[in-house]
């Protein structure tokens, strides 16, 4: 009997559904039918009652069940406890988003937990890919680019309107797409084919809006913004260097969807380490995410 089968079936167990079960074991449903149906083979019982695609545990299973969620915590226990003794006391730390409500979490993290180090190395949203296999923990907003990726919401990230001081729409309170009609804007865009939400929602909709700048830096943005070249879309998290220039007004988007979800991703647990796993709790409990 081997320890995934064992893990196999409590996901299957729980779930009561094989399809989704698969989803969170990140397995194909027929790998996780074969390692079922090799587990009770090997234990010479069935564990479920099976009616079409829907499987339910029958007695044996439920017995079964109690015990190998027993045996299988223990396990886990045993191992981080020896991998405690060799591991590094490193957390690795991905951020393609600065987030003061991330940092208000990792300084709770950090007095709590003195003995361990962390490293937080600042990414560029430039490639085509999250470097997932270098980090414990990633910290990124929900943009076409990343959108492939699994990872929990912590919370949403408005966008404000930033203009120069003496465009005319730094007289109003917010503003609406309707407003923004020839207007010289200036948009964030990732790679080459990649752009920030905003170009998307004003390029969906009816308003006839001048042709755009785009650049990759959000200080680039800035700078344009208080030259008064144009006007452009900043999300609050990252609004603070905007805020405080004199030459720049911020505005709050009426319209729905003009917000990004900042996300955040840890490590599978079979690759994840001891004090990542502790890290990842932490965040968890912090930003009330529900994870299997």
């Amino acid at each position: 009997m081997e320890f995934s089968q064992v893990k196999y079936f409590i996901a299957a167990a729980q779930m009561q559904n094989l399809s989704k079960a698969a989803n969170i074991l990140n397995v194909t449903q027929s790998a996780l039918s074969k390692s079922i149906a090799n587990l009770e083979d090997e234990l010479g019982i069935l564990l479920f009652d099976r009616l079409g695609k829907k499987i339910t545990l029958n007695d044996s299973g439920r017995k079964f069940l109690e015990h190998a969620i027993n045996s299988v915590q223990e396990l886990e226990s045993a191992v981080s406890a020896a991998k405690s003794h060799f591991e590094s006391p490193i957390i690795y730390i991905g951020l393609y988003h600065y987030s003061e409500k991330f940092m208000h979490c990792l300084k709770a993290f950090s007095k709590s937990n003195s003995d361990i180090i962390i490293e937080l190395d600042y990414l560029e949203v430039t490639s085509f890919s999250i470097e997932t296999n270098e980090y414990d923990m990633l910290l990124f907003p929900q943009i076409p680019l990343f959108r492939k990726y699994k990872a929990d919401v912590i919370y949403s990230d408005p966008y404000f309107l930033a203009v120069h001081k003496t465009n005319l729409l730094a007289e109003k309170e917010n503003i609406q797409l309707s407003d923004l009609s020839e207007q010289n804007l200036v948009f964030i865009k990732y790679g080459k084919n990649h752009f920030d939400l905003p170009y998307h929602l004003c390029n969906s909709s009816e308003i006839s809006i001048n042709d755009g700048i785009f650049t990759n830096d959000y200080e680039m943005q800035r700078w344009f913004i208080s030259n008064n070249h144009a006007a452009g879309f900043v999300p609050q998290g990252i609004s603070e260097s905007y805020s405080l220039d004199a030459n720049i007004i911020l505005l709050p988007v009426l319209e729905k969807g003009f917000s990004r979800d900042i996300m955040i991703g840890f490590k599978r647990e079979k690759h994840i380490s001891g004090v990542g796993k502790k890290f990842a709790d932490f965040v968890c409990n912090y930003f009330d995410i529900q994870r299997y």
